[in-house]
């Protein structure tokens, strides 16, 4: 991450990415150079979302990012549009080699990261199944 602030500070960016979806700046904040919130849940647009993310993805790797950081509050959500499958984060880092990690947050405390490089076994258990008490 250092390496990252310092090639963002060299070429005298700003560590946010100005975007052309505005309306998705709410549900994607940056909360330090590499590390954003996404708070987006249910009735989201997926593919929106999907397409803001890859662009964030693409500006910080042209910068030397290798890794970015994705808080999220509403896991379940993202979870029920297939955010999290394998061929969905395939799809939404294209041929960029940069990894997407991820916490999950929640009142009772954090889950450590997931990361977008995970199989789907290893996603599996940070949600519970359906129907489990």
């Amino acid at each position: 991450m250092e390496n990252t602030l310092h090639a963002i500070s060299q070429a005298g960016i700003s560590p946010a990415p100005i975007t052309v979806h505005p309306a998705l700046q709410k549900y994607v904040v940056p909360v330090a150079p590499t590390c954003f919130l996404l708070e987006a849940g249910a009735g989201s647009d997926i593919g929106a979302l999907s397409a803001h993310i890859h662009e964030i993805a693409k500006t910080y790797h042209a910068y030397g990012a290798l890794n970015l950081t994705f808080i999220i509050s509403d896991a379940q959500a993202l979870n029920a549009t297939g955010f999290f499958t394998p061929e969905h984060q395939r799809v939404l880092l294209g041929d960029l080699a940069i990894d997407l990690r991820y916490l999950f947050a929640s009142e009772l405390g954090v889950v450590p990261y997931i990361s977008s490089f995970r199989t789907q076994t290893d996603w599996a258990k940070y949600f519970p199944k359906e129907g489990a008490h």
